[in-house]
């Protein structure tokens, strides 16, 4: 309704819903019934609506990807079709490069190895995109993105420090490309492939650092036993954990854990990315290994809170988006770092899992404050923002930093089993 503006919706993943066993997909019969008839019917009071000004941009996989259908010809009449690729080799060392320079600027003395940091960090990324793929595991699913959560992760180990010598860059760089490559493998001869192609790309491009002792492994960093984010020793990590299990059996659960070097790794690694801001954690092992324990363990550790739904033979979509606006509203409200842990036996619903597709991507889900929701939710952003001392007035900005709150301080860790006779389902239809 506001005069000579247009509004432009965006429709991501457009070829996801399933046809019916008439071959119809309601979403896209909806959207070709706005573009060829200008409007809807609309199905509370019968009423036809009027759209004007209003142009639809759709954006999908390609249909050979697993979960993905073909749009029908009917649909696609209405626009013109772009195939959009990932940039190339040389345009990712061109756009990393950049960001690599701009890291280094933090540390003077190493702004010498920024190329060689883009070069071994886009070999890495090219070589494990075309030894993995999604024929042999539905999680091996490798974009640019990788490199940009590569270089998120090396800032946030340099920015806190005033001098950094090659030999502990070159450490950060290979811990950081193996919490984002070599966790999601497998099999122990991809893991060990991953070990070793890392080590021959620093070799290539760190000539001069002593290899034998920046390349050994184990790696582990952490600010556990410092305040800075810093390699630490596996003996001493050890003995620390083990005291604060310790106290972690005595205030919240009373299961002991032995603690080897896997639980190490493990709780390291989820403390590496509940740390970040959209930090948000996919565990697949076997029922019992131990996903939802580390995890609470880590969340208690750092001070967050801990939410799960208690599902019952009641609940369903409307007891579960109740549950997402309690927890949206602790973390983007009241400023509470919140660590919500889903495990798929929660998922009663497909819906349950379209849901949070929304919260993981944009840090929000369409439609969940309408109605009645809405002015109750503007009140408590204005609060919180008043007791924060901003000075908001629009309702966009305040819903915007509602958001910005949620993305901050929301992380959610999903817990799945391999073995289930759903997750290869699920993996394929929510990338």
């Amino acid at each position: 309704q506001m005069g000579g503006k247009w509004l432009v919706i965006f429709c991501d993943e457009v070829n996801l819903p399933a046809p019916d066993k008439y071959g119809t997909q309601h979403v896209i019969s909806l959207l070709r019934q706005c573009i060829e008839h200008g409007g809807f019917w609309r199905p509370s009071d019968l009423t036809w609506v009027k759209l004007e000004r209003i142009q639809f941009i759709a954006a999908c996989n390609p249909p050979t990807d697993a979960g993905r259908t073909v749009l029908s010809p009917r649909f696609l009449r209405h626009m013109p079709l772009l195939y959009v690729d990932f940039p190339g080799k040389e345009s990712l060392r061109q756009i990393y490069g950049t960001f690599c320079r701009a890291l280094l600027k933090l540390v003077p003395a190493l702004r010498s190895n920024a190329q060689p940091l883009t070069d071994a960090m886009v070999d890495y990324y090219t070589l494990c995109k075309e030894h993995y793929n999604r024929d042999m595991q539905a999680h091996y699913i490798y974009s640019p993105r990788e490199l940009s959560r590569w270089m998120r992760a090396m800032y946030e180990g340099v920015r806190s420090k005033d001098s950094m010598t090659p030999e502990v860059l070159v450490q950060l760089t290979v811990h950081e490309g193996l919490r984002l490559f070599q966790d999601r493998l497998v099999n122990e001869d991809e893991r060990a492939w991953a070990d070793t192609t890392i080590n021959q790309i620093m070799r290539r491009y760190f000539p001069s650092v002593d290899h034998e002792r920046c390349l050994a492994r184990p790696l582990l960093f952490c600010n556990w036993l410092t305040r800075d984010y810093v390699q630490v020793e596996q003996d001493a990590l050890r003995q620390f954990v083990k005291a604060r299990l310790k106290v972690f059996y005595e205030e919240e659960l009373n299961v002991a854990l032995v603690v080897f070097n896997q639980v190490l790794d493990h709780v390291l690694r989820i403390d590496r990315v509940l740390r970040q801001p959209l930090g948000h954690v996919l565990l697949i092992g076997a029922s019992g290994a131990g996903k939802t324990v580390l995890s609470r363990f880590v969340a208690w550790y750092n001070g967050y809170s801990v939410f799960q739904i208690k599902a019952h033979r009641g609940y369903g979509q409307m007891e579960f988006e109740n549950d997402l606006r309690k927890v949206m509203k602790r973390s983007g409200c009241k400023d509470e770092t919140v660590c919500f842990i889903f495990d798929e036996s929660n998922v009663l619903s497909s819906g349950f899992l379209e849901l949070m597709n929304a919260l993981l991507a944009s840090g929000e889900v369409p439609g969940l404050f309408d109605g009645e929701e809405w002015p109750a939710l503007m009140q408590q952003c204005k609060e919180a923002a008043q007791r924060d001392g901003f000075m908001l007035d629009t309702e966009d900005e305040l819903y915007k930093r509602f958001i910005q709150q949620v993305q901050a301080n929301l992380h959610i860790v999903f817990t799945m089993n391999p073995a289930s006779s759903d997750y290869s389902k699920r993996t394929a239809t929510s990338p």
